[in-house]
């Protein structure tokens, strides 16, 4: 559930064209244990297992009706021990302050961007367009203002800061990257994406609102896209389409995740028991426009006949034809959002346990990580040395609002995992069995 360390990572993606952008390496910055443990001591030193949950939280505002809920829920949700939680919630009773929040972000933005741009010998000030998202924690100044404040960035950087957004916001900033690169040439962006865990902290009895505090956990990514053509030659992945999907104009989708306060104006985020249903209703038609664009002809032709049938008759109970993705992807990051959210997309893709295995291993070690969980996903798979030169990769992202967003890169290199990998040091000990608990 809280591990003792936060495995901060780092993702490198080169546009290299400028018209299709390319991608370098999605490398994940985790450093050596020791190095990792030393760094985060003042930070995130508490380590709670699934047997301390109750005796930690009991000291919170919850009954005991919610701490049994929260129990239960936490030992079922796929999460182990070395997921991280920030020093606001390690605390007793927790400290859900602006200025634990503030904490949090600096230690994961600073972290991540320092050693994407030490790693790399880059100069701040090469950076042209600056991108943070947070959906939860929206300061004045901005978070984008205080990561340009830290590093010393040009006064005509390009900033921009998402919030609102959700677990989908590193495919948004991705997409609004790649369209300012599209216009900007010759131009080095930034993003930098994470998630605010201790504002996110909820103490009510609402059971809704508890589920956010089973499943998301401290992490965060930074990323770097460029299209000058010194970079040509670093890229290691070709972005091929990038699609969004937004079906907020229903209200049971709007209101599926939604920050707000319960009876008691006790404030926190609900997860709605419809939020899977709306999921797979906004994958459907990410999916259709997607399939349109990396869908072999054969596919199209038995979706178009499929759906062609179900207008004609559509009292028929037939069950509508899913296309077969795996004819034109090889790889498949889906959003660690929680067990129901993966094993949910799964059925509905018609994957394979060990196509599922990087988003179940990642929920599994670092918990949800709301927009950065993709980027831990796809650094599985180059840690277990299964991304090969040609192969095509599909990011899949879920978040408030709600939205599905998808985007998919193309590998053009070889690609060997080092000690920058956040899996790199314990890569050998994956995929575990994660246990099944029944429910009662």
């Amino acid at each position: 559930m809280i591990g003792s360390s936060l495995a901060a990572a780092v993702c490198i993606v080169f546009v290299a064209s400028s018209t299709k952008p390319k991608a370098t390496s999605m490398w994940r910055k985790r450093s050596e244990l020791k190095h990792s443990l030393s760094r985060w001591d003042e930070n995130c030193v508490i380590n709670l297992g699934f047997s301390n949950v109750k005796s930690h939280a009991r000291f919170t505002n919850m009954d005991r009706s919610a701490l049994d809920f929260l129990h239960k829920v936490v030992e079922r949700s796929g999460i182990g021990n070395e997921a991280c939680l920030p020093l606001g919630l390690h605390l007793i009773p927790p400290d859900h302050s602006f200025n634990a929040t503030m904490d949090e972000a600096r230690l994961v933005l600073f972290t991540t961007v320092q050693t994407l741009l030490n790693k790399h010998k880059i100069d701040p000030k090469k950076i042209d367009i600056l991108i943070t998202n947070c959906s939860l924690n929206c300061p004045t100044p901005s978070l984008s203002a205080m990561v340009s404040n830290k590093f010393g960035f040009r006064s005509n950087v390009m900033s921009f800061n998402l919030s609102g957004m959700g677990c989908s916001a590193g495919i948004l900033a991705l997409g609004l990257a790649r369209d300012l690169l599209q216009v900007h040439k010759n131009s080095l962006a930034l993003i930098a994406s994470t998630e605010s865990i201790c504002s996110a902290g909820y103490e009510g009895k609402d059971k809704s609102m508890l589920l956010a505090n089973c499943l998301f956990r401290m992490g965060g990514a930074a990323i770097l896209v460029s299209n000058r053509p010194c970079d040509r030659n670093k890229a290691r992945y070709e972005l091929q389409h990038i699609v969004q999907t937004h079906i907020g104009a229903k209200d049971d989708a709007y209101t599926c995740i939604y920050q707000q306060t319960d009876d008691e104006g006790i404030g926190g985020v609900s997860l709605s028991r419809s939020v899977v249903h709306v999921a797979a209703e906004a994958l459907k038609i990410n999916m259709g426009t997607l399939g349109s664009l990396v869908l072999p002809y054969s596919e199209q032709i038995k979706s178009a006949q499929s759906i062609l049938m179900h207008k004609l008759r559509p009292s028929a109970k037939s069950t509508p034809y899913v296309p077969n993705f795996k004819k034109a992807i090889d790889h498949f990051c889906v959003h660690a959002g929680g067990k129901a959210v993966v094993d949910s997309m799964k059925v509905r893709l018609g994957l394979t346990d060990v196509d599922v295995e990087p988003s179940k291993m990642t929920l599994y070690r670092f918990g949800n990580t709301s927009s950065s969980s993709t980027w831990y996903s796809l650094c599985y798979l180059e840690a277990k040395e299964r991304v090969k030169k040609g192969d095509i990769v599909w990011q899949l992202a879920f978040g408030s609002g709600f939205k599905c967003n998808s985007a998919v890169w193309k590998c053009i290199a070889k690609v060997s995992p080092d000690g920058s990998n956040a899996w790199f040091d314990r890569i050998h000990r994956y995929p575990v069995t994660v246990p099944e608990i029944a429910v009662y």
